[in-house]
């Protein structure tokens, strides 16, 4: 063997054969102490292992010195535990066949810009399967149970009264959690927080202060953040009994405001209070052995959450850390509890997730509102955006049923006989809401998290993760078909000409679609569209924050608006691009390697469409926030519309929106979209497939 071997592969392989350390270590002549140490380290050098194995003498352990004897030239061989080494291996092997066949007299150079295609492709799998990490993102509207759903799941629960369960996170119904949760697995139980910036903290005040001035009710932060920032400064509401059903409330904002302090002294004075210099603390830990962990983390997480733990400032995102056989049991992966939704589903983060080709999105419903209207707005937005997380088997349906929810559908007016039939009759239900929708059918799963086993659910998430995984593999497939039919190929003339011709047709290709069609639908409308779903306190916080707020956030919004009319723009090119390259490939399917060549083109094109609409909703972002930052009088009417407590502000706001973007003031931002716009359709698509078939002559 030629290569160090990992540890944990040599302890896999004396473990499978039943062999204690003591006894292998009498094998190699050595003593217990010195094989548990070696068993310790991260790798063991290749002589060493060789004999470790030997020692061993099982089947396994001479299949595991065959994986480790195996030609590997250009990569460093996967750990033989990796679940994808034998896709890895074929990588390997594709690569040192083109290799040679670029040294041997058949090679052409007429062949070289397919060469590269091929070396992408081989890359870009090999980027994708050598990697285990991936993220399962929970999402869903606020108090639909994804929190509890996720906690049983990745069993994280503590015993409460009477012997019940219940999560380490804090639940209820609704409105709870402060940040986005993260939970992996680690040696140790642990809590990792990232904090936000002390402006970040500042506004926050200010916006929860001015929400009770002039006679205010609040409104002005959610109410989660709204006890995190009055626990920490101390400014917490009192309640007072004056009967047995009867209570005043005691607000010491409002009782500061109405007693004519300004609300800026006022802020100055509770960000004070909070002692933000003094919350420092970033991570804390625990021992994996320790008895009490799931209860220590359960005390961390609420005093982060609740903002009691001195420790800790306003949290922005959670990492909990904890020694998890289910976690482990399925990779490398990171469970992500996002922020529930609260009307707007065009967030950042969820766009994070859209975009992100190792993240599983799992949309998390109620049972008897399944799918749901999120599901199909989250649905829609894709759609609109042209984002391929669907096809690449990155969305997943989660119903979370409750108690016998099941047995309360009736199909053709009969109740089912079990819980299994009744998530049957829902499961129907769901394909025939997405069907008459004319949206994509989803992979559904269903979780009862005080009913199901938390092994069945993992079940059905690392098969969908598999579904993303197996993507790649198919890629592959076609790759390394292409590889063997290129080099079996001994009629190079015949390739040449059809390269030659593809070249040509490809040229007048590019030609008609070398620009995109003009605006289409303006940015500005998925703004005004937005507006109806926006809950009226997180639309007025973004107005008061020049549109920097996270559930409505304004400039993201009209990026998306670019990014939706790009898409529509550069459908009719896609269009064209697709019928050329499936044309081509008709015509030339007898012609070895040159058809998976094209198939494997299309794939890359879908690439590049991808990047080109992630980069025009960049673009539109950019481009509306420098327009914004100088458009004082808009935000001051915006503003002031919220002060007057009338009924309609969205609808006024919609308005006063809809009137500024129909005037002159967006046309330099315009300009500026559509300049950069057309810069990237070049760069990005047009280019990349002139050189994707670009034929080189005969040196």
């Amino acid at each position: 063997m030629n290569y160090p071997i990992p540890t944990d592969v040599l302890r896999y392989a004396r473990e499978h054969a039943g062999v204690r350390q003591g006894a292998l270590a009498s094998r190699l002549s050595t003593n217990p102490t010195f094989v548990s140490r070696l068993e310790k380290e991260s790798s063991a050098d290749p002589e060493f292992a060789h004999r470790y194995l030997i020692a061993i003498d099982t089947d396994l352990a001479h299949e595991i010195i065959s994986y480790y004897e195996r030609p590997w030239v250009n990569l460093d061989p996967p750990s033989f535990l990796h679940p994808d080494k034998e896709q890895l291996w074929r990588v390997e092997q594709s690569l040192q066949a083109l290799t040679a066949f670029e040294a041997s007299p058949q090679h052409s150079t007429i062949l070289k810009p397919w060469i590269a295609s091929i070396r992408d492709d081989l890359s870009s799998v090999l980027r994708y399967l050598e990697r285990l990490d991936h993220t399962i993102a929970w999402i869903g509207d606020i108090g639909v149970g994804k929190t509890t759903a996720l906690a049983f799941a990745t069993k994280l629960v503590i015993t409460a009264g009477k012997g019940t369960l219940k999560p380490v996170f804090p639940v209820g119904s609704g409105r709870v959690t402060v940040a986005e949760m993260k939970v992996k697995a680690s040696p140790a139980y642990g809590v990792a927080v990232e904090a936000m910036d002390g402006d970040g903290i500042r506004a926050l005040v200010t916006d929860l202060v001015a929400g009770y001035a002039n006679g205010g009710r609040g409104g002005g932060v959610p109410a989660e953040m709204a006890r995190v920032l009055r626990n920490m400064s101390g400014f917490r509401t009192k309640r007072q009994a004056i009967s047995d059903d009867e209570f005043v409330n005691h607000d010491p904002i409002v009782e500061d405001l109405t007693a004519g302090e300004p609300i800026d002294a006022l802020v100055d004075r509770m960000i004070a209070a909070m002692n933000l210099p003094g919350r420092r603390e970033t991570s804390v830990a625990h021992p994996g052995d320790a008895e009490d962990g799931m209860e220590w983390l359960a005390r961390v997480i609420a005093g982060i959450n609740n903002g009691t733990d001195e420790r800790f400032s306003v949290p922005r995102r959670v990492t909990v850390l904890l020694p998890s056989s289910v976690l482990r049991s399925a990779g490398d992966l990171a469970v992500v509890d996002t922020k529930g939704i609260e009307g707007v589903t065009q967030r950042p983060d969820l766009r994070d997730y859209q975009d992100d080709p190792r993240a599983l999105m799992v949309i998390c419903t109620k049972f008897p509102d399944a799918p749901g209207a999120t599901a199909e707005r989250l649905l829609r937005d894709q759609a609109e955006q042209g984002s391929n997380a669907v096809e690449r088997h990155r969305v997943a349906l989660l119903v979370l049923p409750r108690g016998d929810e099941p047995l309360q559908v009736l199909d053709q007016g009969e109740p089912p006989q079990s819980h299994a039939e009744g998530r049957a009759i829902r499961r129907d239900e769901i394909a025939g809401a997405f069907a008459a929708t004319a949206l994509p059918q989803l992979p559904t799963m269903f979780f009862d998290a005080h009913q199901d086993t938390s092994e069945s659910i993992w079940s059905a998430l690392k098969e969908r993760v598999g579904e993303m995984r197996a993507f790649h593999v198919s890629k592959l497939d076609r790759t390394t078909r292409a590889v063997a039919e290129l080099i079996g190929n001994v009629d190079l003339v015949k390739t040449r000409n059809a390269r030659m011709e593809i070249e040509r047709r490809v040229d007048g290709l590019t030609t008609r679609i070398k620009v995109i069609t003009g605006i289409r639908r303006h940015a500005h409308l998925n703004l005004v569209e937005q507006l109806d779903h926006g809950h009226q306190s997180s639309v007025a916080a973004a107005v008061t924050r020049r549109g920097d707020w996270p559930n409505f956030p304004i400039q993201h919004l009209l990026g998306v608006g670019v990014r939706q009319d790009a898409n529509l723009r550069s459908a009719d090119n896609f269009s064209r691009i697709t019928h050329e390259l499936e044309a081509m490939r008709d015509e030339y399917a007898e012609i070895a390697g040159v058809a998976d060549s094209l198939t494997a083109l299309g794939e890359r094109v879908d690439e590049w469409r991808q990047e080109f609409l992630a980069a025009a909703l960049e673009i539109g972002r950019d481009a509306f926030r420098t327009m914004l930052e100088s458009e004082t009088e808009l935000w001051r009417e915006s503003r002031d519309r919220y002060g007057q407590y009338i009924p309609g502000y969205k609808k006024d706001l919609a308005e006063i929106w809809k009137k500024h973007f129909e005037g002159s003031a967006p046309d330099e931002a315009r300009a500026a979209v559509e300049i950069r716009l057309a810069d990237a359709w070049t760069r990005m698509v047009v280019e990349p497939i002139i050189s994707a078939t670009r034929a080189e002559g005969e040196e």
